[in-house]
């Protein structure tokens, strides 16, 4: 500034009125610009120290998993698909959307190669899992998907498969028996902790939770909800946390989920959360909002389907939700069954996380919005080449 001022010195005796006001002017300026830009710095440090130690932990782990970064991470060749094959998909619940999702993106990844692949719907009852499963061998079909079927409970029309020597592969199971049987997963309990963070982050510790846990979905009891409760019931993360667990059949995802969490909420206004799949937590979301009680608890979710996102952008009960995008877990099936057809073994696929909520909802296109989080890359075309079939 000196130089520039004695530069100017030697016109100033010209115009020093012109001078002082011009310099008086732009003092003035960047002390406003810097001021301004101090503000939000300022609101923001504020914002931080008013959380406890323990949400400002759960803070920064939630936000991790909100913006971290999204890259293929499957696998980087995969044998030439076999044309003509029948596949048959045994579906734990089509009336689930997050269940639907996956069905409808291995139709749509069946016949890019030339496959025959029918939905067999399990409608949330274990005998009826088990009648499809049966159905699907005497079929004859070439390969055989169980899609969130626990296959403890359909264990004779496993066996049969076995048997017949038929292919077999389960998506969102999180362990199979036997164990020989390949899964197509992501992490569950990294889902569940960063719910919990979340909740405990946006309460400031002070978590009163109602757990709707499904009784049918082993992935959810031993996924998921291991996650969320490791973290909510640890008095290092969360000393003031409460939990309380309703459990509830998938034959009744209609009905009980939204009445149960309309019955806790009256008897217990102090629960401020709700946490479910959001085929449930949609379900319980509009029974909130028709009983009244659509602001007195906000809503966790994992599945980031359709509807559950419009919920979070409308402020509607769901706050947050726990996203895989379903439409590649499918692909990542597919890829893992014709591997197996082969006589290959499965691969690991490399499925991303994320979490979702108002503040970063906006980074999805409208047809996300219409059709879930679809991982944040274009895993079509990736799947397109590793099977040669490149448009």
């Amino acid at each position: 500034m000196k130089a520039i001022l004695r530069t100017m010195g030697g016109w100033s005796q010209r115009a020093p009125t012109c001078c002082a006001v011009v310099m008086k002017h732009a003092v003035l300026w960047c002390a406003a610009m810097l001021f301004a830009a101090l503000i939000p710095v300022v609101h923001a440090v504020a914002a931080d120290t008013s959380l406890t130690p323990e949400a400002s932990a759960a803070k920064m782990a939630a936000e991790h998993l909100m913006t971290a970064k999204i890259e293929w991470r499957g696998p980087s060749s995969s044998p030439k698909p076999l044309a003509g094959k029948r596949i048959a998909i045994v579906s734990c619940c089509e009336a689930a959307d997050g269940a639907a999702r996956a069905s409808r993106a291995m139709v749509e990844a069946g016949k890019t190669l030339g496959w025959q692949v029918n939905v067999l719907d399990g409608r949330g009852d274990p005998q009826e899992q088990n009648k499809a499963l049966n159905s699907a061998i005497d079929a004859k079909y070439d390969g055989i998907v169980l899609e969130f079927v626990d296959t403890t409970t359909v264990s004779d029309g496993v066996a049969r498969a076995l048997k017949a020597k038929i292919p077999l592969i389960t998506l969102g199971t999180l362990r199979n028996t036997p164990d020989t049987i390949p899964d197509v997963s992501w992490d569950y309990a990294k889902h569940g902790e960063a719910l919990a963070n979340y909740m405990i982050w946006k309460s400031n510790g002070n978590v009163n939770a109602l757990i709707l846990l499904n009784t049918d979905l082993y992935v959810t009891r031993n996924g998921q909800w291991v996650g969320t409760k490791n973290v909510l019931t640890d008095p290092k993360k969360c000393k003031d946390c409460k939990v309380t667990v309703k459990e509830w059949p998938m034959a009744n995802i209609d009905t009980q989920p939204g009445s149960i969490a309309t019955a806790a909420l009256q008897a217990n206004p102090k629960i401020n959360w709700g946490w479910c799949f959001d085929a449930c937590m949609s379900r319980v979301s509009r029974a909130l909002i028709a009983s009244g009680l659509s602001s007195k608890m906000r809503g966790a979710g994992f599945d980031c389907n359709a509807e559950s996102l419009q919920l979070i952008k409308d402020g509607q009960v769901e706050a947050v939700c726990a996203a895989d995008p379903r439409e590649w877990d499918a692909y990542a099936v597919i890829d893992n069954l014709n591997r197996l057809m082969q006589g290959q073994p499965t691969v690991n696929q490399g499925i991303p996380v994320r979490l979702f909520d108002k503040t970063n909802i906006s980074t999805l296109s409208d047809y996300e919005m219409s059709h879930g989080w679809q991982g944040g890359y274009d895993f079509r075309a990736a799947y397109r080449k590793l099977w040669g079939m490149q448009k």
